[in-house]
């Protein structure tokens, strides 16, 4: 894909049909905005196939009808989302997982205070989806089936072997339903790699696209010998196509019939450079005095390539008359996500760590603790200053710092009621117990999923897929 075909990354349109969609769709555009989204003005048919996310406010009927014309597959589609006009819903409809759907639909929920309705089966089962990290990591997928019998596999509570020829973070830790090693023979396995070939079995190759094409040949090389040379030379570095991310050469070349055409046959954006560009790049590189008086600079291909990645796979290379080289960019691979928040509240004693104990077990989170004492007595603290303007500044911060550090952690908080209906006769015990409500309703309003305890069951007052 070339790079003008691309879907605009950060770019989205948005549709309403009444008076209050409008306004809701305003303030939805604000809000994207001050994310770094850029909202453009197209019809939808311009919007599906331009933009990374398309947003409804209206009837989902609507938003249905208007896309249906032009929904191909989860992997080429934008992101659809579609609110009701009060704002009280975002539903992602299209592309949940590789198109950011989801995603997009957390963020506008939290920041309208919308209950999100996911409806795809890995987020409500809190699995590992792999289209997820393959798209949090720009890793290309090879084999559609495979992805989607692995995620089935994990919905059967089954496990994959995982390996990857880039090291993990030693901090980083394998998601519930992974194992680290090769899959055996006829077992399904994920392979982080980008090797053209692998062995044919059930693993499920995903491609990083980091590495650099530099190349370099003399003027009018037909188009068929300067591709044929290419792809030998990317089968003798055991390189897949798909893991190349640019076609760099000097700007001498940028009308060169061969090499534009090895690009689009590539998929790939052109880069060219100076040649006053390519003599500053850094390093020691294989120079040519041939290619010195033709082009300025002693060496193309390995100069071309260098300046768009830094660590270099193999220098100038000649294949055919054509030259060659390969570069890649730093690359590790993480599953770190932004995992929802999960605010687990009610009185004590009444199922709270058990309940937290099983979404453990489900995998749904990777730990819990509770709201650390110190935040509350900073809040009663203040309350009983009477400083209304200090305390709504103290709550709003330490909201956001519990927030980002649980979903950073996967941590579900764990909060206690204090008081009930019975009025403390102490100020300070006064203050307490409106400290604690205070900040309850705060986090309730910011966590993704907010669970009540009541003689040992939960409900659900907030989660994604449900009604609040």
């Amino acid at each position: 894909m070339t790079e003008s075909a691309q879907k605009k990354e950060r770019e989205f349109a948005i549709y309403s049909y009444t008076a209050r969609g409008r306004e809701l769709a305003a303030q939805i555009e604000a809000l994207l905005r001050a994310e770094g989204y850029l909202c453009i003005q197209a019809e939808v048919k311009e919007a599906f196939a331009r933009c990374e996310a398309l947003v409804f406010v209206g009837a989902s009927g609507i938003a249905v009808r208007k896309i249906a014309p032009f929904v191909k597959d989860k992997f080429q589609d934008p992101a659809v989302l579609c609110l009701d006009e009060y704002g009280r819903f975002v539903i992602p409809l299209l592309s949940g997982h590789v198109g950011g759907a989801n995603e997009l639909a957390r963020l506008i929920g939290r920041q309208l205070g919308a209950a999100v309705a996911i409806s795809t089966a890995t987020d409500l089962n809190g699995r590992f989806a792999v289209d997820v990290f393959a798209k949090k990591n720009g890793l290309v997928i090879k084999s559609r089936e495979n992805a989607k019998r692995i995620s089935a596999a994990l919905l059967r509570y089954e496990t994959v072997a995982f390996e990857s020829n880039y090291p993990l973070r030693e901090e980083e830790t394998l998601p519930s339903g992974l194992y680290a090693g090769k899959a055996e023979a006829g077992k399904l396995g994920i392979c982080v790699s980008a090797a053209g070939e692998i062995p044919p079995n059930a693993c499920l190759q995903l491609i990083p696209k980091i590495y650099a094409l530099g190349v370099g040949c003399r003027r009018n090389t037909p188009v068929e010998v300067l591709r044929e040379a290419a792809l030998r030379f990317l089968k003798e570095q055991n390189v897949s196509k798909d893991a190349l991310f640019a076609l760099a050469s000097i700007d001498l070349k940028r009308d060169e019939p061969a090499v534009l055409a090895l690009a689009s046959y590539l998929e790939l954006p052109t880069r060219f450079f100076t040649a006053e560009e390519l003599a500053a790049v850094p390093g020691e590189f294989e120079t040519s005095e041939f290619v010195r008086k033709t082009t300025g600079v002693g060496a193309v291909a390995a100069r071309a390539a260098a300046r768009c990645a830094p660590i270099q796979i193999t220098g100038k290379t000649v294949v055919d008359g054509a030259t060659f080289a390969l570069y890649r960019k730093e690359f590790t691979p993480t599953f770190r996500t932004e995992r929802p928040f999960v605010l687990i509240a009610g009185a004590r004693y009444q199922g709270k760590r058990r309940f937290a104990e099983r979404l453990c077990r489900e995998g749904h989170i990777a730990g819990f603790r509770a709201v650390p004492e110190t935040v509350l007595k900073t809040l009663t603290e203040i309350l009983l200053r009477e400083d209304r303007t200090a305390f709504e500044a103290e709550l709003s911060s330490s909201v956001h710092l519990l927030a980002e550090e649980a979903r950073n952690r996967g941590e579900a908080l764990l909060l206690s009621s204090v008081g009930g209906g019975l009025v403390p006769i102490e100020r300070r015990d006064r203050a307490l117990r409106d400290a604690v409500g205070r900040l309850q309703c705060a986090l309730a309003a910011e966590a993704d999923e907010v669970y009540l305890l009541e003689l040992g069951l939960a409900r659900a007052l907030k989660k994604f897929g449900e009604s609040v």
